[in-house]
């Protein structure tokens, strides 16, 4: 997963290069002990110095989409295993975005704030389908990570749980743009 974090304290009278990827690397190996730290700059024209942080890179996010929120990506399938392990994930991760609140996310990111939103872990929300849809904008014409390159991105999700669908529009600064929702009642076709 990554997330990108604006500089803090750039353009202000306490900057000092890496003090700020420094502060966020020790509230962070809190959360994942492996995380990893890259000064990036995702400004499109103007400087938008930020940190780049890789985190959860131990969590096999394809076997866990495959066992865990069956096949979100791929398959469609149902949310009926390793419940638990989703949970832990997303109470981490909101810690992750808690304190030093990101300039981007990824769409696991995106993903998992759509989940908790609607609470799809509930005992009577099992039966749930999740897509997602990544809709990029302007890249950024330097970087290596998947983010640093595009961070500017649309995540269409849906979730469709027992009598309701709900399509959400999320983007990558974490904003919820629109939440549509659609009874399954064969009355509202």
């Amino acid at each position: 997963m990554e997330i990108i974090y604006p500089d803090l304290y750039y353009d202000t009278k306490d900057w000092e290069e890496g003090k700020f990827r420094e502060e966020l690397a020790s509230e962070l190996v809190n959360i994942d002990k492996d995380v990893k730290l890259k000064d990036v700059d995702i400004g499109m024209g103007a400087d938008f110095p930020s940190v780049l942080v890789a985190i959860f890179k131990n969590i096999d996010w394809e076997h866990l989409l495959v066992t865990g929120l069956v096949g979100v990506f791929f398959l469609g399938e149902k949310i009926n295993k390793n419940i638990d392990a989703w949970k832990e994930i997303i109470t981490r991760f909101k810690l992750a975005i808690s304190k030093f609140h990101p300039a981007r996310i990824d769409e696991k990111g995106a993903l998992l704030l759509v989940l908790d939103k609607f609470g799809v872990f509930s005992e009577q929300e099992k039966e749930t389908d999740v897509s997602i849809q990544i809709i990029p904008f302007t890249p950024v014409l330097e970087g290596e990570a998947t983010l640093e390159k595009q961070p500017n991105v649309l995540y269409i999700v849906t979730v469709n749980i027992p009598n309701k669908v709900y399509v959400v529009g999320i983007k990558s600064n974490t904003k919820i743009v629109f939440i549509n929702e659609y009874s399954m009642e064969w009355l509202e076709f």
